[in-house]
């Protein structure tokens, strides 16, 4: 297919997106909007003007509980082992640490999570982009005044930053006055990484009526791009210097403006002379096309700007997850928590405004006054103790104009909006409208029903979202890892370090949410945990086959992680570790002793030597892991030793290289040290 062919089809495709629909970013501009708690548009000079901030307040209702289940101590997702052998169950514990880990603990971790779910909360859709990426930073180093020895030196410290893959570019060489020297570099390093990042509603592009991410037959986003980013990533100079400015491009959304109002606006878009820092619109895209005309459509990321193609190749993965708070059937697109309560929020505003509006009236009544038997001047004068002159009966002159007082009547109608609002967002207020004499009366299940009712809605919204978009970004980032992660790495889980192997993976592991279980938050978690933990503890005992340490232990990690404890190992010992089991057991063992110590029983006397014996084979095993493990350290010392050793003696020949060749020695160094 020729590019001229791909991107017509790819064109066709990006028109037909939602991003293109007037009525969906429509309907995203007001939901944002209304959470702003921004006018109407229908005010009226010199009354009420208030917004109620109902979709602001079942908004920010959510969030905490949400931040609390995704970004708090525990595992959101788990990989399962695919079979029953020790390689795959190691497998799938790399992997359900290592993809928490990048997700959640990186630097940038909270706000992109935090943002991704206020944006389902809000909008119809949340999104995040996620996957590897390999990006260019430059440093610009520069030495004056130096010596040939040194100038040598920094050679020889360029040239191993070279090696390791730093490209080095020497800019500007000069001889100075006093015959040293100045050199000027430019070092280009390529950072590999793992990111996640959102994705704002009105940059997202999706195909209307898909079902799912990998449905749709074309799905992307688009970003503003500086022509000097472009030729940095790579692409042609010359085609950059030709691609259409960002005020060439049309924008479909007002939705910039809206975000950042409070702020000024969007940025204009005003021509900027350097052509380097000029902004470009650029699309990148993950098509459904047959682009080899073998009757299968594969999928292909294309990156283009005005209509010319960057980039285009087959890739197998769609680095999209969207979330949104709640589903609808066969649809890729749900709905906000918002969208519940726009119309509650539309009507308290005017019942609102109406008591507002009366209270002003009521409270600044107007008068009737008859001009002919009043002197008006009077009656416009206001001053403390001011007098109104008029002719014959003042009664019939002047009178106050009465405003019936609606508060009450009105309260009762926003009183009855407020409990469909709560009965369609779960957020209640348990003793809205109970009598104060029958307060007593109320059983305490009916709050806990009712307290229960309102945390079932927020957890079926972290269900939700846990199953789609975070189920989705968790086995993205694993289908990444996997592919471009080449080198193992040791991170810290629980306070202990584990080496991450991914080059070693090669499952297809299943994934299981930990969000959303009807298990009710930290505290409930823990109740049940503890119980739990007591039954286990009596099966135990008596000598049921049910359970065993290793079970027990890990209803202790449930305990420790829901109280906030990620340092498992300084509470409990994991009887899966021989080293924590042994050294518990030698406790154990020294505790018997001490109490059949004192005891004078001969029998207790031969079970203390029986236990002596115990403890002595438990020491030697100790002493002999300790053993080894003190000849490993030693070996290693050496290694390292004779390394340095070696690396010293390597200096020391250069040094001496210098010192020769330049007739002169350096203190300390070379042959003269």
């Amino acid at each position: 297919m020729s590019d001229s062919e791909l991107l017509a089809l790819v064109n066709e495709a990006e028109r037909d997106a939602v991003r293109y629909s007037a009525e969906f970013m429509n309907e995203n501009e007001n939901l944002l909007k209304r959470y702003n708690g921004e006018p109407y548009g229908d005010e009226v000079e010199g009354q009420s003007q208030v917004v109620t901030s109902d979709v602001q307040d079942t908004v920010e209702s959510d969030m905490p509980s949400l931040v609390r289940i995704f970004l708090g101590s525990k595992d959101i997702m788990t990989f399962d082992p695919a079979t029953n052998s020790d390689a795959d169950k190691l497998e799938a514990e790399q992997k359900t640490k290592y993809v928490n880990w990048l997700i959640r603990n990186q630097a940038t971790s909270f706000k992109v999570i935090h943002d991704w779910i206020k944006d389902a909360e809000i909008q119809k859709l949340g999104v995040v982009k996620f996957g590897y990426e390999e990006v260019e930073r430059t440093e610009i180093d520069e030495w004056d005044g130096i010596n040939e020895e040194e100038l040598e030196i920094i050679d020889i410290q360029l040239k191993v930053q070279s090696e390791k893959g730093v490209k080095v570019e020497y800019i500007e060489q000069a001889d100075n006055d006093d015959d040293t020297k100045y050199i000027k570099v430019r070092q280009t390093f390529i950072d590999k990484r793992f990111f996640v990042r959102g994705v704002p509603t009105e940059d997202f592009i999706i195909s209307r009526n898909a079902a799912d991410e990998d449905d749709a037959e074309i799905i992307g986003d688009t970003s503003l791009v500086t022509r000097g980013e472009l030729v940095a990533a790579g692409y042609d100079e010359a085609i950059v210097k030709q691609l259409p400015s960002v005020n060439d491009q049309d924008e479909v959304s007002t939705m910039k403006a809206i975000r950042f109002r409070d702020q000024g606006g969007d940025k204009d878009s005003e021509d900027i002379s350097h052509w380097a820092s000029q902004l470009i619109q650029v699309f990148y895209l993950y098509v459904k096309v047959d682009y080899d005309n073998d009757g299968i459509a594969e999928r292909r990321y294309i990156v283009k700007a005005g209509n010319v193609i960057l980039e285009n190749e087959q890739h197998g993965m769609v680095p999209y997850a969207i979330n949104s708070a709640i589903l609808m059937p066969h649809s890729a697109i749900g709905r906000g928590r918002a969208e519940l309560v726009t119309t509650h929020q539309r009507v308290s505003t005017v019942l609102t405004r109406n008591i507002l509006n009366n209270i002003y009236n009521v409270a600044n009544g107007r008068v009737v006054v008859n001009d002919e038997q009043t002197n008006i001047d009077d009656l416009l004068t206001v001053r403390p103790n001011g007098i109104v002159r008029t002719e014959g009966d003042p009664t019939s002159a002047v009178f106050q104009l009465q405003t019936p007082y609606i508060g009450d009547q009105a309260l009762q109608v926003i009183q009855y909006w407020d409990s469909l609002k709560s009965q369609s967002t779960g957020n209640q207020l348990a003793n809205q409208g109970l009598d104060a004499d029958r307060f007593g009366e109320e059983s305490v299940a009916r709050f806990e029903g009712m307290s229960k009712s309102g945390a079932a809605k927020t957890e079926l919204v972290a269900r939700v979202m846990s199953e789609t978009g975070f189920r989705k970004l968790f086995d993205g980032m694993a289908w990444y890892v996997s592919r471009y992660q080449v080198e193992d790495l040791e991170i810290m889980i629980l306070g202990k370090p584990m080496t991450i192997q991914p080059l070693k993976w090669v499952s297809h592991n299943s994934i299981t949410s930990n969000v959303g279980l009807a298990a009710g938050d930290d505290e409930a978690m823990l109740q049940n945990m503890g119980q739990l933990f007591q039954i286990l503890q009596q099966l135990k005992a008596t000598g049921s086959t049910v359970t065993d340490d290793k079970k027990i232990y890990n209803v202790m990690v449930k305990i420790l992680g829901s109280m906030g404890i990620s340092r498992i190992g300084d509470f409990a010992n994991d009887p899966e570790i021989p080293q924590e089991v042994l050294m518990a057991e030698n406790a154990q063992m020294k505790g018997m002793l001490q109490q059949l110590q004192g005891q004078e029983d001969p029998l207790a006397k031969a079970a203390m030597i029986e236990q002596q014996g115990k403890i002595a084979v438990a020491q030697g095993t100790l002493q002999l892991k300790a053993a080894e493990l003190e000849e490993k350290r030693r070996q290693a010392n050496v290694k390292e030793l004779a390394d340095a050793n070696q690396t010293i003696a390597d200096l020391e020949f250069k040094y001496s290289e210098l010192e020769l060749k330049f007739n002169t020695d350096i203190p300390g160094q070379g042959q003269g040290a």
